[in-house]
Parts: C-alpha cells; structure tokens; sequence
C-alpha cells in the first residue's frame, strides 16, 4: 500500500475510552508536535491501527527527514481550533497554525502529528504526494482554510 494520511486508531479509541488524556483543543503551543519524515518510512507502508503509536518508534523510528535547517522532532504546532465547522453539518475541523523551516537542505513527503507529553503519542499522518526537496530553501504548510483536517462525525446517508 502506498504512503497516504490517516489518523491512528488506537489513539482514538484510547482517547474515547478515556484511557489517555489526549486533547484536540489544548492551543498551548508545543502540546502538539509536528515531524517530516522521508517516502522511506516504514518503507511506504504505516500501519494506523498498530498498538501504541509514537514519534521514535516503529515505523517512526527511522527515516525522519535530515539536513540543515531541520531538527529532528520536528517543530511544535499551535492548535487553532477544534469545532464544527461553519456551514458543514456533522464535520469536525481540526485547524493548525502554519509550520514553516527555513534555509533548509532536505527531503520530505510528509508530517507526523503527534503529542510529545503523552510519550509521543501519534495522532495523525499527513501524506504530500510526492517528495518535495530543498536546496538552502524554506519549507511551508499552510493548511487549508477549514483545517487541517476535517471528518464526518456520522457516515453519509
């Protein structure tokens, strides 16, 4: 299977089990965490059901993107909101603050999502399609206008 997005369902059902204090809404900068990683990981497969999933293990455990202009762990997240969003009945949006490194010499195609004060926990994959290098250059996400990611909280009749 090819890389793509998802989020962790074991995180998920830990969270609604109330087994794990994870919360979407926290705005406190740094509570969330966001890392780039190379098409390599877990050699283009994640699985979002295993057990337990975290930043520095497997499949996270190698392959995070390196070079100059990025440390490894990422850079923190600030949550914008965690709502309804406006006009879209039934659909949650999770909306994050723009991530940017600069001067960068690297390779990425994508974003681990996860909370480092929950040993790491994964929360989300985000998948850019491709590989996106730079050469001394700036690396940008911008999120879509109603978030970063949005969901139905009911399937479609």
């Amino acid at each position: 299977m090819a890389l793509q997005d998802g989020w962790f369902s074991d995180t998920y059902i830990k969270a609604f089990a109330n087994d794990i204090a994870l919360d979407l809404s926290d705005t406190t900068p740094g509570a969330f965490k966001g890392a780039l990683f190379t098409s390599s990981v877990a050699s283009g497969t994640i699985d979002f059901d295993q057990s337990n999933p975290a930043y520095n293990s497997s499949p996270f455990a190698s392959n995070e993107t390196s070079g100059p202009g990025y440390t490894a762990g990422g850079t923190d997240i600030t949550v914008t909101s965690w709502a309804v969003l406006v006009g879209s009945a039934n659909k949650v949006g999770w909306k994050l603050s723009d991530l940017s490194w600069t001067s960068t010499t690297i390779t990425t195609s994508g974003l681990l999502i996860y909370v480092p004060g929950l040993s790491n926990r994964a929360v989300l994959y985000r998948y850019f399609g491709q590989d996106y290098p730079t050469n001394d250059g700036d690396v940008e996400i911008s999120w879509a206008a109603d978030g970063a990611t949005r969901f139905k909280l009911r399937p479609a009749a």
